[in-house]
């Protein structure tokens, strides 16, 4: 899930608000959020910890140094490593998460503060039957006038499988670009980006065991990522209820005004605990699911008509700092230099 901006910025925006029009907000103890995921595919699973900080700055620290864990029904216990500060991240060839298993979140930081999750099962996912595109265009307002933006609208049909479901539907995106300036480490690269702002969530009360047919995931506007084709991947992903009410509750707070004074929904729980301090309360979800998923490739002749760019790297004058990105591509955020094997 790569939600994680949206996401801590809602659960800052819940920490001390008792009472949305008192702008006398009182500042609680600094608190942990988590954000964690496990799913049923084979790649690196990742858990986010940070701590609330300041009220007014809205900045979190990084909590750097932990001990993560995932801890199996079967009593097997997978370490995740701290890769970048407060991002920790599982060993696909250690850990792959199956269907019918339960699974528990444990860390220890190093204060020796213990913390874990409720214990949860990985419940099946539907099947994504299709995924389609269309252009389209939305009205977009800036400061000084309106205009026309063209893009690419995604469509999915999916279907679930048992009595009762719910699901979280993302996506994953991958264009290749070159470099405006001469590169002479990478010709091309390849960019992946993710659904950060966007949570949608589906229950099956009214389409229980049957096809859900034009379901619109995203609307991607022009620009960078239609320079070449893109590859779009949808993903289908299982919840519990609790994790679909945590979701729903966030998505809720986010479609608000997303003002701290907006009308706050219900206190959102998580299903983490800390073990030292009952009253102490954790912000985040670790979420477990199995994910179906389904690709298409957007050929770059379906995309005529669309607005496409370039890096920033024109410069105005000699004395211009150029960006590093300019002539190695992989520079630039989430690119790497070789071709991905779906491509």
């Amino acid at each position: 899930m790569k939600i994680s901006h949206l996401f801590l910025s809602v659960l800052i925006f819940l920490v001390g608000c008792i009472d949305p029009l008192d702008v006398e907000v009182d500042v609680e103890s600094p608190r942990l959020v988590v954000i964690a995921e496990i799913s049923d595919l084979e790649e690196p699973y990742k858990v986010v910890l940070q701590r609330t900080a300041d009220y007014k700055t809205l900045v979190n620290d990084r909590v750097t140094g932990a001990t993560v864990s995932v801890v199996s029904s079967q009593g097997d216990e997978y370490f995740f490593e701290e890769q970048r500060a407060g991002q920790y991240f599982s060993c696909p060839a250690e850990f792959v998460g199956e269907v019918g298993e339960q699974y528990q979140l444990r860390i220890r930081t190093t204060q020796d503060k213990l913390y874990e999750s409720s214990i949860e099962t990985l419940l099946p996912s539907g099947e994504i039957d299709s995924a389609y595109y269309q252009k389209a265009e939305r009205l977009v307002t800036s400061n000084t006038h309106e205009y026309n933006e063209k893009g690419i609208k995604v469509f999915c049909n999916f279907k679930d499988n048992s009595a009762k479901e719910y699901f979280m539907i993302d996506w994953q995106g991958t264009y290749k670009f070159q470099p405006s300036m001469l590169d002479t480490k990478n010709r091309y690269c390849w960019n992946t980006e993710a659904s950060e702002l966007e949570i949608n969530l589906h229950d099956d009360q009214f389409s229980n065991n049957s096809l859900v047919k034009d379901y619109e995931i995203t609307y991607l506007p022009d620009g960078l990522r239609f320079t070449e084709a893109y590859s779009f991947q949808v993903r289908l992903k299982s919840l519990t209820t609790g994790a679909y009410e945590f979701w729903s509750l966030i998505k809720q707070q986010y479609e608000n005004d997303g003002s701290i004074f907006s009308a706050l929904p219900a206190q959102i729980s998580s299903n983490i605990v800390s073990l030292n301090n009952v009253e102490e309360k954790v912000l985040g979800y670790f979420t477990v699911s199995s994910v179906a998923t389904y690709r298409i490739k957007i050929p770059h002749y379906a995309l005529t008509g669309i607005n496409e760019a370039q890096l920033p790297c024109k410069r105005f004058s000699p004395s211009d700092p150029v960006p590093e990105y300019c002539f190695d591509c992989t520079k630039f955020e989430n690119s790497v230099g070789e071709e991905p094997p779906f491509w």
